[in-house]
């Protein structure tokens, strides 16, 4: 360190106003990436630092928030977190870390993030995962009874953010661990009304199909359970 702060002040005294400091490696957790963000500031605060930071260890995102907190102004990132080995710290990530976890907005249009996410995996052949952090289709899929009960009721009890901020909706999904709520629901989305006397009836037919079929149900699957079940008797 004392040798990069030798550096800095080299940089800084040749007119340079801006100096990167790269986790190449990925090796840093976001305690050592404040320390040392913090010293470098503190030695020489003349010259604004840029945190550059890769995801080997999974904490490029925690890093380079870890580096803002410390005093960097500029972080480097990528959609997706495209880069080298494990990739870099992704835009849409850090982006959203620092609105809610830090209160800090950036200026950037949040809501086609979803929509850039899917262009650049689609150009680079990196489909985006479904359970991709904040843009991931399955990050706001609801389906055991609780958590969707308590989404319906009150979407912060399950929500950081709203799906709408980042480009996505709410799905709630009807499988072997839905409760009565999320099943009506579901089916008013669809256009049918359901009482809760009536998705108690249903419940055990939707855990059976979902366990034989091993995987949530479809609306066509459900249309055909609610004629069988319901039309059919």
């Amino acid at each position: 360190m004392n040798f990069l702060i030798d550096v800095l002040s080299t940089c800084r005294s040749l007119g340079a106003d801006r100096f990167r400091f790269c986790d190449t490696l990925g090796i840093l957790d976001p305690f050592s990436m404040h320390d040392r963000i913090r010293r470098l500031r503190s030695a020489v605060p003349e010259i604004e630092l840029e945190a550059h930071t890769h995801n080997d260890l999974g904490m490029a995102t925690a890093n380079a928030l870890a580096a803002v907190h410390a005093g960097a102004r500029y972080v480097n990132t990528t959609v997706n977190g495209l880069g080298e080995r494990a990739g870099n710290a992704a835009l849409e990530e850090v982006v959203m870390a620092l609105k809610v976890a830090r209160g800090i907005e950036t200026g950037i249009d949040t809501r086609r993030f979803r929509q850039l996410s899917r262009f650049v995996g689609t150009a680079s052949r990196r489909p985006v995962p479904p359970g991709k952090a904040v843009v991931g289709t399955r990050i706001f899929a609801h389906e055991s009874g609780i958590h969707a009960d308590g989404v319906i009721k009150c979407p912060q009890n399950y929500e950081g953010f709203d799906p709408s901020e980042v480009g996505l909706r709410r799905h709630l999904v009807v499988g072997k661990h839905s409760g009565a709520n999320g099943l009506i629901e579901r089916f008013r989305k669809l256009g049918i009304p359901l009482g809760r006397e009536e998705a108690q009836g249903l419940l055990q037919g939707v855990r059976t199909m979902a366990e034989h079929l091993k995987r949530p149900l479809s609306d066509n699957d459900l249309h055909s359970l609610y004629f069988d079940k319901m039309v059919g008797e």
